[in-house]
């Protein structure tokens, strides 16, 4: 296969002949390389890629909206959650479609791309762009694997900073935690608060669980689901990823509650009796099912059998907040339970297994700064091993 390289104005260009089916030669140009190097290097990789496979990549007049739609029928339906598919429905309509829907994806440059996610960052939280640009991913991914265009230009754009990574980490002192479990004693919301204290569950995760999950015997709590409001009901949802299910060991004192939360609430059925609440959930466990079913055996009810929900989750966070003025958000009793275990010494693997992390990376963060407590621990663990020196 022959090519070469030339300049054009203040760029290079290469071009290389191929052989179509009919036998005759067919030109293949490629331009907007700065250096005569960086021509040189595209224009192997093309005749690399083109002898191995046989295909060489052409821009295809396919628009946005096409790909998008396309990638959601051959690899969003069959692979993603349907949680993650309405949040892709969202984006597409109020974001993606005004903005990119007509034109050629080829067409649409990396400093478009850019442009759009910046200015969506001046209004929107760093949560929301990062999903944003993590969809625009996956599009313009699958529209490069279907070869509509010759290079995927969205590996020239910057991802935006990463939300899990920005911020100061809250951690509540055992003198807040003390305040808040009073202020909380004689309501419903501090079923959770002192459920996500003892196990680091998510929000979700917690208004999720079933008194069928907890196995008093082995002291162990099993995480299975999450409960979602979704099309104007409440669901039992898959958990995100595969590390999220796990099983939580948990204390004798955490047993304790639970075993007196749980006569407290047969007690509460007896008494109400025909006036206990009923709760209705719609199980989407498995892909294309759903089971509408009523649930007994929630742990997180009110005193008359009413599921508590993330609004219950707000009221908890106002009386908090308005009481003891006290800056509060629920996933912080999430980072205080991982904190406490790593400031205990324990394994950095069994703290990931605990929270359903994916990646290790995420549960270092609470081994990140070395406290007291932690430096006290070390130095009595090196005198213990080397007593016997002395």
């Amino acid at each position: 296969m022959k090519g070469s390289i030339r300049k054009r104005g203040k760029s290079w260009s290469y071009r290389v002949y191929v052989s179509t089916v009919c036998g005759q030669n067919k030109q293949i140009e490629s331009g907007g390389f700065k250096t005569k190097k960086e021509a040189q290097l595209a224009m192997t990789k093309f005749i690399n890629d083109y002898e191995e496979t046989g295909i060489y990549p052409e821009n295809k007049k396919i628009t946005f909206n096409e790909v998008y739609e396309e990638f959601i029928e051959f690899e969003g339906k069959p692979k993603r959650a349907y949680a993650t598919l309405k949040k892709y429905d969202s984006m597409y309509r109020n974001h993606f479609k005004p903005t990119f829907g007509d034109f050629y994806v080829y067409k649409i440059t990396a400093k478009a791309l850019e442009r759009f996610i910046n200015e969506r960052g001046e209004n929107y939280s760093e949560e929301f762009v990062k999903g944003l640009y993590k969809t625009l991913k996956c599009v313009f991914d699958y529209a490069h694997r279907k070869r509509y265009m010759k290079h995927n230009i969205f590996d020239d754009v910057a991802p935006p900073p990463d939300p899990r990574h920005v911020g100061e980490m809250k951690v509540y002192s055992s003198e807040e935690l003390s305040v808040m479990y009073k202020r909380l004693e004689n309501t419903n919301v501090k079923i959770p608060f002192y459920i996500a204290l003892n196990t680091g569950l998510r929000e979700s995760e917690c208004l999720g669980l079933r008194w069928k999950d907890v196995n008093f015997a082995s002291k162990t709590i099993s995480v299975n689901k999450q409960l979602l409001y979704q099309d104007r009901k409440w669901c039992f949802c898959p958990l995100k990823t595969v590390n999220s299910y796990r099983t939580i060991n948990i204390s004798d004192n955490f047993i304790k509650f639970l075993e007196e939360l749980k006569a407290s609430q047969n007690k509460n059925k007896k008494l109400y009796g025909e006036g206990y609440k009923r709760n209705f959930v719609t199980e989407r466990l498995h892909k294309n099912k759903e089971n509408y079913m009523e649930v007994t055996d929630l742990i997180n009810v009110k005193e008359n059998g009413e599921m508590l929900t993330p609004n219950s989750i707000k009221f908890l966070s106002k009386i908090i907040k308005d009481d003891l003025n006290i800056p509060f958000k629920f996933h912080n009793l999430r980072h205080t339970y991982a904190t406490v275990l790593a400031e205990s010494g324990i394994s950095p693997r069994y703290v990931q297994e605990m929270l359903g992390h994916s990646k290790l990376e995420f549960t270092l963060k609470y081994y990140t700064h070395t406290t007291g407590h932690m430096a006290d621990m070390a130095r009595i663990a090196i005198d213990k091993k080397t007593e016997f020196l002395m």
